[in-house]
């Protein structure tokens, strides 16, 4: 049986077992509600009946003619009472609705009680002919009681002028077992439709296709719902993220880094955001895309976010970029060396013996002062390389880059990377390169230095500074003080220096000096050949 029939069937029994009840407990209360009323009403008349002095005075004679008789009928005549009896304590009737019986002893029972104690009591006689409520009360002549007064009432009587009303109750009972019985029609097909028609091993063959095709993705897969708690994830976003099955149903608000934070985002604003690169910690890096989940009426019901693991593609990027910074060093000191040679040799053939041997003693000493600073105070190939790189581009552009001697790096904090320091440096001397070729004497003072706590890089120049109306946006994306350019620069280093714990600042009074503190937070030992 399909599932929209056992649903209308199970709400349709459910319907039927509670409309029945109802029902039964209704009548049953109607029963005994008339069958009090009855009662009551009857055990009224028979008190009065019992005090009407002519029936007292014949009772208390045992005048057997017929003025009881008279008297009660046309008394029971102007009520709905079927029979008022009029009884002496022998049980003899004084009045009968009909008169052949009057005389003789009252036979159908229940008599006993209102005879033998005087008691006033109202009693039910249901048997195979008539059913009937019918009310005793004793009849007393000077203190003595001398008889007793039946009066009954047929039931059948009374649930024919009720008939209307039982009538109108039942009819109103079968509407609404219908009309629930339609509603649960309705309902059963509503549900079919909101699962697509689907039947439940149809649903559990999907969750369970939907599962293999989750796991078996490239790509981590992490969801939450419109309440920003997550919903689902496979294991790779599992491992990406370092999740347990404990932080499904959770708030995503309870995780306070940059990924939660973005997703969060997109959550509240309802918009894509797509290939943002994020560093969760120091040698672990994700791509990821957060995209706001609809249903088929269009209604926002969560994000889903895709995630790539970047580490190991990050690991082979440094290490080929930090080839490709020495390999740049190394070009640019090839084409300084080469003009060096050039001017020895011009100065040998012109025989100015001394003034080559000076400047071959300059050279040397600039050289043996860069190397000392750069092999034996910086301990990091991947900065070394960078300094070197940028110091002969620097000496290439006329530009003097002066590396502090009491420059010194042993290690790096835990928050940032080789590759992301030597882009920082890269970053800023660049632009000071860029901005000095356009004067003449430009000079470049560089010094980075590892403290206790924090590592600390000044990097400033002498040229004509950052303008006024953009000092305060650099480091927005896209804003830039050279043409052509797209003005992500100043962003990544920002970028990089915030997910380091770090803070940059500029002072722009004399030229551009950019001061960069970094927390080591237990820094990693660097360790090089």
């Amino acid at each position: 049986m399909k599932l929209q029939f056992k649903i209308a069937l199970f709400l349709s029994v459910m319907l039927v077992l509670v409309v029945g009840g109802i029902g039964i407990m209704t009548f049953g209360y109607m029963e005994r509600t008339i069958e009090t009323q009855m009662g009551n009403n009857a055990m009224d008349l028979a008190v009065t009946v019992a005090a009407i002095p002519e029936i007292k005075h014949a009772l208390a004679d045992q005048n057997e003619d017929k003025t009881v008789q008279t008297l009660v009928e046309d008394f029971r005549k102007q009520t709905r009472f079927q029979y008022i009896i009029v009884m002496d304590m022998e049980g003899i009737q004084y009045s009968y609705p009909s008169e052949n019986l009057l005389g003789q002893r009252y036979r159908n029972g229940g008599e006993e009680r209102v005879l033998t104690s005087g008691e006033a009591y109202v009693s039910a006689d249901r048997n195979e002919l008539i059913s009937a409520i019918r009310a005793f009360a004793p009849v007393y002549e000077n203190g003595v009681q001398v008889g007793a007064v039946l009066v009954g009432l047929l039931t059948d009587t009374v649930y024919k002028e009720v008939g209307t009303q039982i009538r109108n109750l039942e009819t109103t009972l079968v509407v609404w077992l219908l009309v629930g019985i339609l509603g649960a029609a309705i309902l059963s097909l509503n549900i079919k439709r909101t699962i697509f028609g689907l039947e439940p091993k149809e649903i559990a063959l999907l969750l369970g296709q939907r599962d293999i095709i989750l796991q078996s993705l490239n790509n981590g897969v992490l969801t939450i719902d419109s309440s920003g708690k997550i919903l689902l994830f496979n294991k790779l976003a599992r491992d990406i993220l370092g999740l347990s099955s404990e932080d499904v149903g959770k708030p995503l608000k309870d995780y306070s880094d940059l990924y939660a934070h973005q997703m969060l985002r997109t959550l509240d604003t309802k918009e894509t955001i797509l290939n943002q690169e994020i560093r969760l910690s120091p040698g672990k890096t994700i791509l990821c895309s957060h995209t706001p989940l609809r249903d088929h009426r269009g209604e926002f019901i969560g994000v889903v976010s895709n995630i790539q693991d970047l580490t190991q593609v990050k690991l082979m990027a440094e290490e080929l970029t930090g080839y490709q910074k020495m390999t740049n060093a190394l070009r640019a000191q090839n084409h300084e060396f080469m003009n060096k040679l050039h001017t020895i040799s011009g100065l040998i053939q012109l025989e100015a013996y001394e003034e080559a041997v000076d400047y071959i003693s300059v050279v040397s000493d600039q050289r043996e002062r860069l190397s000392g600073i750069i092999n034996d105070r910086i301990e990091n190939t991947h900065v070394s390389a960078i300094l070197l790189a940028k110091y002969n581009r620097a000496t290439e552009a006329k530009i003097d880059m002066e590396i502090d001697p009491a420059s010194y790096l042993n290690r790096l904090p835990d928050r940032i990377s080789e590759d992301e320091l030597c882009s920082v440096l890269g970053n800023l001397i660049e632009n000071a390169i860029e901005e000095l070729v356009k004067i003449e004497g430009g000079q470049i003072y560089v010094c980075i230095t590892s403290g206790e706590e924090t590592l600390d890089v000044v990097i400033s120049d002498n040229g004509p500074g950052i303008r006024e109306d953009i000092a305060d946006k650099i480091f927005e994306r896209g804003v830039t003080t050279k043409m052509g350019s797209r003005g992500f620069g100043l962003t990544i280093v920002k970028e990089i220096i915030d997910e380091a714990g770090g803070v940059i600042e500029l002072d722009n009074e004399l030229g551009a000096e950019w001061r960069i503190t970094i927390p080591y937070e237990g820094g990693r030992a660097l360790d090089y050949d």
